[in-house]
Order: C-alpha cells, then structure tokens, then sequence
C-alpha cells in the first residue's frame, strides 16, 4: 500500500488511522463528510496533520470529481466502528454516499483494495445485517477487501460517547457519567496498538475476516479500575461471548501498551485541551 483514502477522516479510529500512516510516509486523502465529521475539535485535529505534504483533505463532491491515474496501491478505508458509537452508521449507507464512491471508483478504474473496521458485536448482532448492503456493495469495489472486527477502542481522542473519555472529562467539566449500550466490554484494545496489527495484516494476509484481541482476561475492566469506574462496570451487563464460525481468523495483538501509558496519553491530550480553553 502506497496510499489510502479515508472516509470520515475525522472521526476517532479513522484520524489515528490517517495520522499513523502519515507517520509511516505514505499519501492520504482524508475525505471529509460533514455529517460525521462535525464536530468542536475539528480545527485541532486539522492542526495536527495538515501540516503534512502528504496529507490531502477533500470533501465527498471533491473527492468524486477528482481522477487519480495510479489506484492499484491504494486501500479504501471505511471505519463503521466510528460512526456505530456515535449512532450514525445509517450515514455511510445514504444513496448519496454510495454513488459518489461507485462513480469516483468507476471513472478511475480502480482496482483498489477495501478496508473496513467494524465494531465486534457485528458477528452477532442484527446490526450486521442493516449493514450487510453496504458491505456486499464494499465487496464490489475493490480488488481485494479486507474487515477487522474490534472490540472497544480507547485513546486520544476517544467520543464522550465511551465511559473512559467521559471519565477523563469529568476531572475538568461537570459531566454525568453514563455507560452507553453500545460499548463492548468483553475486551478492548489502545488505538496506535490495534491499527499497527491492522496495518500489518493488511501488508501481509489476503482477504478475510479478522477479529483483534488482546488475550488478556477482563482486560476492558482492569482498564476501567485504573480509572476507578468500579461503580460503573456491572459484570452482569457484560456482552454475551461471540459465537464464531470458521469464516472469522482471530488475531492476537502482541504488542500491548501498559495501561498505565495508554491512559495517561489520553489524559494529556483532553488536558492540553482544557489548558487551552477550548
């Protein structure tokens, strides 16, 4: 892979995917969909990575208009994992949305390959039948197509919408905590760690379905106790265990940053936040 496109570049999982694979050298065109990338932290974030010559922002209508002869190196990344925490997963299948990347992908003949992260209730759940139109269209639009199912992911930037970011926040705002449904808690994972393993499976394997885990035993509450969400975490609300066929390789990712670490990264970024009035 020499270049990536990605959607909804300003959401949590996505922006640490574009800046990691800036750090790394290669070219990325972040597409910007207003509906989902709207948010308060918007010039911060534009701060952090439009000072990179290789970075390109564009919006949806720029991006379909635009023509890029050399495709064959280049991975179409989609993370429905951003937009199921915010409840706006039904925005990446608008007929607006799919035609843009059809068209875009139709008069570049690409052959690109597709990437999409995806929220790991989606083995079980009925939410990956809601989705099972937009992933079969994926399927269609490039050569190969690769899907990582994640379990809860948390640093720097993380949505309020997760119990660790509303903790963090609640030692500089007055804010009431309160554990959204949606969040897994079977395990979970620090951002720069699960993309690194994404990103070398996507060097080294073909196409699949691949579901990261961090092997460690209630991991996602060890890390809520160093938090002190005890009163939080009810074990009895805990997610059911996945059912898992065959068709689902399971990917342990070895290298785990110490909680310690990971959570303090995460502090001093809302803290720097803060620190700056915004």
């Amino acid at each position: 892979m020499d270049k990536a496109i990605i959607f909804g570049i300003y959401n949590f999982v996505s922006f640490h995917a574009c800046k990691t694979l800036l750090n790394k050298g290669l070219e990325v065109i972040g597409v910007h969909i207003d509906e989902i990338d709207n948010n308060h932290f918007l010039a911060e974030k534009r701060l952090e990575v439009g000072r990179n010559a290789n970075y390109i922002e564009q919006t949806l209508s720029e991006w379909e208009n635009s023509r890029n002869e050399e495709m064959a190196k280049t991975a179409l990344i989609f993370s429905i994992y951003d937009l199921f925490m915010c409840n706006k997963e039904a925005i990446i299948q608008k007929e607006k949305v799919v035609e843009s990347i059809t068209h875009y992908l139709e008069r570049n003949n690409s052959e690109m390959s597709v990437v999409v992260i995806l929220p790991i209730q989606m083995v079980n759940s009925d939410k990956s039948m809601e989705m099972e139109a937009f992933l079969n269209q994926a399927r269609k639009w490039g050569k190969h197509i690769q899907m990582f199912y994640v379990p809860a992911i948390y640093g720097p930037w993380q949505s309020s919408t997760f119990l660790f970011q509303q903790a963090i926040l609640s030692k500089f705002q007055k804010t009431k905590i309160i554990k959204d449904e949606r969040e897994w808690t079977r395990d979970i994972l620090y951002v720069d760690d699960a993309l690194e393993v994404m990103f070398e499976i996507m060097e080294s394997k073909g196409d699949g379905s691949y579901i990261l885990e961090s092997g460690k035993k209630d991991y996602w509450f060890e890390c809520a106790a160093f938090l002190h969400l005890n009163e939080y975490t009810d074990r009895s609300n805990c997610h059911a265990p996945l059912k898992l066929d065959n068709q689902f390789e399971r990917i342990l990712v070895k290298e785990i940053t110490p909680i310690t670490d990971s959570i303090s990264k995460q502090l001093e970024q809302v803290q720097r936040l803060f620190h700056n009035g915004i």
